[in-house]
C-alpha cells in the first residue's frame, strides 16, 4: 500500500507529518463511535495459544477523553513477542485545530505496564493498573491526560451503545441564576470517591479555554483528572463547575467571547473586574447547589483552580472565609501580565482572597507565557502585604510546561499533600 504523508494534530497538539501505513479519510470508516470513527477492518490483537504477558495485557480497545473532552479511543490490533505494537488511534472533532474526526494507524512500543506511541513531535503514554485501565498522557506543544476505560469492541461498535467517556460524571445544575430572563444550568463534572459518604466538597475551577477562544473552544468542558485522583484517593468528592457559556452550561461565555463570537478584548479594567465578578457569582451559584447534595458533607469546602480559576478561587476565599477550609492555586491570574492592566486586575483580584486569612498554597513555574514567575511573585507579595497568607512554589521546568503545571502531579503531590495535612492538622 502505498505510504501518505499527514499533517494534523492530535490531543490539541501539533503532530506534525509523518509516515502513516493504510490511513483513511473518515468517510471510509465503517464505524462511528459516538462521533470517533473507527476504520472498517479494525480489529483487537488476536491472543496465540501460548501468549506473552504483553500479547495477554495489550490485546483490547481503551476509551476515554483528553482532559475529560476530547474522545479518544486506543485500539490494539497486533501485538509482537519484542513488544511492537500496531495500534488505531482514534479521536473525534478537535476544537482547537479545528480538525475533523479521524483515525490513524501507528505503530507503538509495549514494555510491561507501558505502551508509547512517538510521532514527533508529540508523544503519548499509556499506563496500565492492575484492572487493565489506561492512565494516558499526551505531550506535544499540548499537554492532555485521559483515564481510559477497557472495554470490548463489538459492544463499542453496537449501534444503540451507550459510551462512558470519563469516570467523572457530567450533571447540569439548576441554579438561581438568570440570562435574558431565562434559568441558567451550570455543567459540573462530579468525581467521587470509593465508600457512601457523605464526603467533603473539593470545588476546582477552570481557567480560559484560549488566548484565542472561539465559539467552538468555549464549548470543551475541562476537567484535571489529576486533581480529581488525588483527591478522591483522600476522600473528597471533586466538582468542576463549568461558567456560563462554558462546556454544556447555559448562557453566554462572556468572560471570554464578545456577541459577534470573536476573543474578547479584555484588556480595560473594568470591563476585566467585571467579568471575573460574573465568573464568581457562577461559581457561588454552582457551589450552593453542590451544598445541598446528600453525598456532600456539611463543612468547608477545599477550593482551587488553574489560571484564571486560581485567582477566583482566592477571591471566592475572600468573600467567604467561614465557608473555605483551604485554597489551591496552580499559575492563577486573570490577565495576561502584557495587558497594560494586568498587574492591576491580577493583584485587586487576588488581594481580595487576603480577607479569607488563613494559608494558602500557590504553584507556579518558569517559562509561563501568560504570567512569569517575576510577575506572579509580585501578586504573592500584593496578597502579603493586605494580609493573606500563603506559601510560594516555584518549579524549574522547561517553558512548555509553565502554564501547565497542573498537569505534571510529579511536581506537586507533595507540597500539596503537605498543604492538606497541615489544614487537617
Amino acid at each position: 500500500m502505498r505510504r501518505r504523508q499527514f499533517i494534523t494534530l492530535i490531543g490539541g497538539a501539533a503532530v506534525g507529518s509523518w509516515p502513516l501505513e493504510a490511513a483513511r479519510a473518515v468517510g471510509g470508516a465503517d464505524f462511528l463511535v459516538d462521533g470517533v470513527p473507527l476504520p472498517s477492518d479494525a480489529s483487537v490483537a488476536s491472543v496465540p495459544n501460548s501468549p506473552t504477558d504483553l500479547q495477554l495485557r495489550w490485546s483490547g480497545v481503551w476509551i476515554g477523553a483528553w482532559n475529560g473532552g476530547l474522545k479518544h479511543i486506543l485500539l490494539v490490533e497486533r501485538v509482537g513477542e519484542d513488544g511492537t505494537v500496531g495500534i488505531v488511534y482514534a479521536e473525534a472533532d478537535n476544537p482547537r485545530p479545528r480538525s475533523r474526526a479521524n483515525w490513524w494507524r501507528l505503530n507503538a512500543v509495549a514494555s510491561g505496564s507501558t505502551l508509547t506511541v512517538q510521532a514527533p513531535p508529540f508523544t503519548a503514554t499509556y499506563e496500565m493498573d492492575d484492572e487493565g485501565q489506561l492512565k494516558a498522557l499526551f505531550k506535544g506543544n499540548r499537554i492532555a491526560r485521559a483515564a481510559m476505560s477497557r472495554t470490548d469492541l463489538a459492544s463499542l461498535t453496537r449501534p444503540d451503545a451507550v459510551v462512558a467517556w470519563s469516570r467523572g460524571v457530567s450533571e447540569l445544575l439548576q441554579t438561581d441564576l438568570l440570562e435574558d430572563g431565562n434559568p441558567i444550568r451550570l455543567e459540573t463534572v462530579v468525581f467521587k470517591p470509593s465508600g457512601t459518604g457523605p464526603f467533603p466538597l473539593a470545588v476546582f475551577n477552570h481557567g480560559s479555554s484560549s488566548a484565542r477562544a472561539s465559539p467552538a473552544l468555549v464549548k470543551e468542558t475541562w476537567v484535571s483528572f489529576a486533581v480529581a485522583d488525588f483527591l478522591n484517593k483522600r476522600g473528597w468528592l471533586v466538582a468542576f463547575p463549568q461558567r456560563r457559556g462554558r462546556g454544556k452550561s447555559d448562557g453566554f461565555c462572556d468572560e471570554e467571547l464578545s456577541r459577534d463570537g470573536k476573543p474578547k478584548a479584555g484588556c480595560n479594567t473594568d470591563m476585566a473586574l467585571s467579568d471575573a465578578g460574573r465568573a464568581l457569582t457562577d461559581i457561588d451559584a454552582a457551589i450552593a447547589v453542590l451544598r445541598r447534595r446528600q453525598d456532600v458533607a456539611p463543612a468547608p469546602l477545599l477550593i482551587g483552580g488553574h489560571s484564571r480559576g486560581g485567582v477566583l478561587s482566592f477571591a471566592y476565599a475572600g468573600m467567604h472565609p467561614e465557608q473555605t477550609l483551604g485554597v489551591i492555586n496552580f499559575v492563577g491570574g486573570w490577565t495576561s501580565e502584557k495587558c497594560s492592566v494586568g498587574e492591576f486586575v491580577n493583584q485587586t483580584l487576588f488581594e481580595r482572597g487576603a480577607h479569607y486569612g488563613r494559608s494558602t498554597i500557590w504553584l507556579y513555574g518558569q517559562g509561563d507565557y501568560f504570567y512569569s514567575i517575576a510577575h506572579s511573585r509580585k501578586n504573592f507579595a500584593a496578597f502579603e502585604k493586605a494580609g493573606g497568607q500563603g506559601k510560594f512554589f516555584e518549579f524549574n521546568v522547561p517553558s512548555d510546561i509553565g502554564h501547565n503545571v497542573v498537569h505534571y502531579p510529579d511536581l506537586w503531590l507533595g507540597p500539596v499533600g503537605d498543604y492538606l495535612n497541615s489544614l487537617s492538622g
